[in-house]
C-alpha cells in the first residue's frame, strides 16, 4: 500500500505516518510538503499510490487547488482532506470536488484511521461532527458500467471481484464506487444498494 501525504508541516507529516503504518505491515509513504511538490510526485507515481492525505492550506496554492487538480488528472485516486479547516461549507466543497473522506485534525487517530480504511473499501467517509454530504445527485445518470457494478453490490460481490469480472483495477472500481455513492446521496454499499432497489436500478438478486 503506497500513501502520499501532503501537508506543510514537517511535524504533522511524521505523526501523520507513525499513524499510517497501523494500516498495514507494507505500508510506504511519500511525502510533499507544497503544492508544487505533490504535483510532481503525482506526476511520477499516480498510478501506483493507493490514496492521497491531503492538507487544504498548502503555501503555495488556494485551499481546494490541489484537490481539484487530483480529481481532474488522477481521477482514480481516492483522496482524505485532513484539514484543520471544519466548517460545513468546506466540508460539502471537498466533497463536491471530489474528495472520498474528510477528517478534521482535531479528531483523534482512531478517526482517520477509520475513515481511510472506509475510503480504501470505496466508501465515503465524513467527519463526525458534519452533515454527511449532500444527497442530491452530483454526477448525473449513471453509465452502464457504474450499472453493472451496482448491480454486482446487490448480489454481494466483494471489490476485487468485481473488479476481476469486469476488467480493470481496483483504483477504478473504488472512483465507479464514488460516483454511485454521489449519484445516490449515499456513503456505504449497503446504503447504495438499498436505494438503488428502491428506485428499481438493479434487479432482484
Amino acid at each position: 500500500m503506497r500513501i502520499l501525504i501532503v501537508e506543510d508541516h514537517a511535524l504533522l507529516r511524521e505523526a501523520f505516518g507513525q499513524l499510517l503504518y497501523q494500516l498495514a505491515r507494507d505500508v510506504q509513504l511519500l511525502q510533499a510538503a507544497d503544492a508544487k511538490s505533490a504535483h510532481a510526485l503525482l506526476e511520477r507515481e499516480a498510478q501506483r499510490l493507493d490514496l492521497i492525505l491531503l492538507d487544504l492550506q498548502l503555501p503555495d496554492a488556494a485551499p481546494f487547488a490541489v484537490l481539484e487538480s487530483c480529481r481532474r488528472n488522477h481521477p482514480q485516486l481516492p483522496v482524505v482532506v485532513v484539514s484543520a479547516r471544519d466548517s460545513r461549507v468546506d466540508v460539502q466543497r471537498a466533497f463536491a470536488l471530489g474528495a472520498q473522506g474528510y477528517v478534521c485534525k482535531s479528531a483523534e487517530g482512531i478517526e482517520l484511521l477509520g475513515a481511510i480504511r472506509a475510503v480504501l473499501r470505496g466508501e465515503i467517509a465524513s467527519p463526525k461532527s458534519s452533515a454527511p454530504p449532500s444527497a442530491a445527485p452530483i454526477d448525473g445518470p449513471l453509465t452502464q458500467r457504474q450499472s453493472d457494478v451496482l448491480q454486482m453490490l446487490a448480489r454481494g460481490d466483494g471489490n476485487k471481484d468485481i473488479a476481476a469480472l469486469l476488467g480493470m483495477a481496483e483504483n477504478t472500481l473504488k472512483a465507479h464506487l464514488l460516483r454511485i455513492y454521489r449519484a445516490l446521496g449515499v456513503n456505504t454499499r449497503t446504503a447504495a444498494v438499498r436505494k438503488a432497489m428502491d428506485m428499481g436500478l438493479v434487479r432482484d438478486v
